[in-house]
């Protein structure tokens, strides 16, 4: 694992064997020991919720005597607090599933609390920012209206643009309820890039997650969830711990079969490499020896791994469109090196030169077409500021 500037203080070691699942005696003695390792539990503690772990972190912290009751009763309020989310997100997902299926819209979810149940066994282990939802294309109008009934406010705009206006550019549609604040991103396609595993989506192979005695969450079938996970992540360079954490409890909770018709899929819908470097680095973060990857990794594998290992080990976090040319040249670098078919990069590079706010519905016209030169615009600021400052 490389040495960086957030594990030189221990931290990103202890996060990631807080991170390990199940909950079993291989990772209990994995905490321990990296606890001996941390010289600052403040670190641990703001890696933590940059990383979006703390119901994990907070449970790990528990019986550790070194840790400092700040910090204990810091993390254990905020894990509550993810958890008392996730219930309420979970209830919400139950409810617009329940309307989306009386007004006969098809929808499955992914990520959220059907993704918690089924690595983790509970809502309140994973902390989820929104719902996930995935849905036709074509029932667009339907969903939005079905949103609204249920007191949900749309957020970009889209239920006053035309069906489909925006499908060359947004993948989702954001939604927000004013009194419980849960948010929802209703997906027409799972990746804004549309030219990446296209074939994963709504006609996708599905199982059902049990959600409570009579209810159940729809969600992608095993081996397609797990290659979800898995491009998901990587093509983020897996910038937060919590991502591949997911991937590798769901491979761990999955059978023989499941996970060899996961690498199966992944072959044959061209994400073989990004499986198995996910594979590689679960390995090389937990020790997960559920599905070891393959004992030759392709150099494209090998590329893959050490780029998420880069950006998790930075100190810094790093988003996907994130404009910052310090280090998104080397970022969008790594986009255009993902895959190495033509049609998604070329996507990819129309993705750069466009930014989402100009193709909502209340922009003017001729925003689209000078988004190259405002993205230029600012590169040229920013570098003229601090040439300027030094």
């Amino acid at each position: 694992m490389p040495r960086a500037a957030t594990d030189a203080t221990g931290a990103f070691g202890f996060l990631s064997a807080a991170c390990r699942w199940p909950d079993d005696a291989a990772r209990r003695t994995a905490i321990h020991a990296a606890a001996q390792q941390v010289s600052d539990w403040d670190a641990v503690f703001t890696d933590a919720t940059r990383h979006r772990i703390m119901p994990l972190v907070a449970g790990a912290l528990r019986g550790i005597p070194a840790v400092p009751a700040e910090i204990a009763d810091r993390s254990a309020a905020i894990a509550r607090r993810d958890g008392m989310v996730s219930m309420v997100q979970t209830a919400e997902l139950c409810r617009i599933g329940a309307a989306f299926t009386e007004r006969g819209i098809d929808w499955i979810t992914v990520k959220g609390p059907a993704l918690a149940l089924l690595a983790y066994g509970n809502v309140g282990a994973k902390a989820s920012h929104d719902i996930d939802l995935l849905i036709d294309p074509a029932a667009r109008a339907d969903a939005f209206a079905a949103m609204q009934a249920l007191g949900y406010v749309s957020l970009d705009g889209q239920d006053r643009a035309a069906p489909g206006s925006l499908d060359h550019v947004l993948k989702d549609s954001g939604w927000r309820h004013p009194g419980n604040r849960v948010m929802v991103e209703l997906h027409t396609r799972l990746f804004i890039n549309r030219a990446l595993v296209p074939e994963l989506g709504i006609r996708s192979p599905r199982e059902s997650i049990a959600c409570g005695a009579d209810r159940s969450l729809p969600t992608l079938a095993r081996p397609e969830l797990l290659v979800y996970l898995a491009v998901h992540g990587a093509s983020t360079n897996w910038h937060r711990l919590k991502w591949i954490a997911d991937f590798a409890a769901v491979t761990a909770c999955s059978s023989d079969e499941q996970r060899a018709a996961a690498r199966t899929c992944a072959a044959r819908l061209g994400a073989g490499d990004i499986h198995d470097s996910a594979l590689a680095l679960a390995a090389t973060l937990f020790g997960n020896s559920a599905c070891p990857p393959p004992r030759t990794l392709s150099s494209q594998a090998q590329r893959l791994t050490q780029a998420g290992l880069r950006d998790l080990t930075a100190p810094h976090e790093s988003t996907l469109r994130e404009v910052d040319w310090d280090r998104s040249v080397v970022v969008y670098l790594d986009k255009l090196r993902f895959m190495p078919d033509w049609a998604y990069r070329r996507e990819e590079l129309r993705l750069m030169l466009i930014e989402s706010s100009s193709y909502t519905p209340d922009a003017p016209w001729w925003r689209r077409w000078t988004a190259p030169i405002a993205l230029a615009g600012r590169f040229a600021r920013r570098k003229l500021t601090q040439a300027v400052s030094r």
